[in-house]
């Protein structure tokens, strides 16, 4: 098989992973190895705690949207990682009020080709940007710039609103804010891929 059929086979993969994961399409579950891990904001951990699981401020009423950039697939042998560049909408209700968390995250996975198959082996999330805006315009979320302090700047909105429904956020995940760790999950990724 060619490295262009390998790269268009990867892409497709993690395509379809983010497709069936806004969908809460149990056929996400094909796109991973069993013993694989998932590192997102949410949850850090192996498969079975990430396929039909949820963040505390995801609002069951609303569908989360999600759209990705073109993948970046660095292919060696049987294995190749992928960066995948990602935006999240969620609708969630803020101080009585309808909201939209708008996320940019970058997706780190590392596939493999066991036997003949490409699937995924770990998905690592590093979070970006984000932003909290009243679905209608000119609409107040009753928040005050003190309700950020102490919230860091790649998750901030994320954040808040994770805390606001009663669930907890690290304050030490992967974010371009700090990107000397995120030097180092690069670092550590090209180390597996040339392994």
């Amino acid at each position: 098989m060619s490295n262009g059929t390998d790269i268009a086979l990867i892409s497709e993969l993690v395509a379809r992973e983010r497709l069936f994961r806004t969908r809460h399409n149990s056929e996400i579950r094909d796109c991973y190895y069993a013993d694989a891990t998932v590192a997102t904001s949410w949850q850090q951990g192996p498969l079975s705690t990430f396929i039909g699981a949820a963040s505390k401020e995801v609002d069951p009423r609303f569908v989360i949207v999600g759209s990705v950039s073109t993948p970046v697939v660095h292919l060696n042998g049987d294995k190749a990682y992928v960066e995948l560049p990602t935006t999240t909408h969620m609708r969630m209700m803020v101080n009585g009020t309808l909201a939209e968390l708008e996320s940019y995250r970058r997706l780190i996975y590392r596939v493999e080709r066991r036997d003949t198959k490409w699937k995924i082996s770990r998905l690592t999330s590093i979070n970006e940007s984000d932003n909290l805006r009243p679905v209608i315009a000119g609409q107040d979320l009753h928040v005050a710039s003190q309700d950020f302090s102490g919230l860091r700047p790649s998750y901030q909105f994320l954040a808040y609103v994770r805390q606001a429904a009663g669930g907890q956020i690290s304050q030490d995940l992967l974010g371009t804010d700090r990107p000397e760790e995120v030097a180092r999950l690069y670092a550590e990724t090209a180390a597996w891929l040339r392994a």
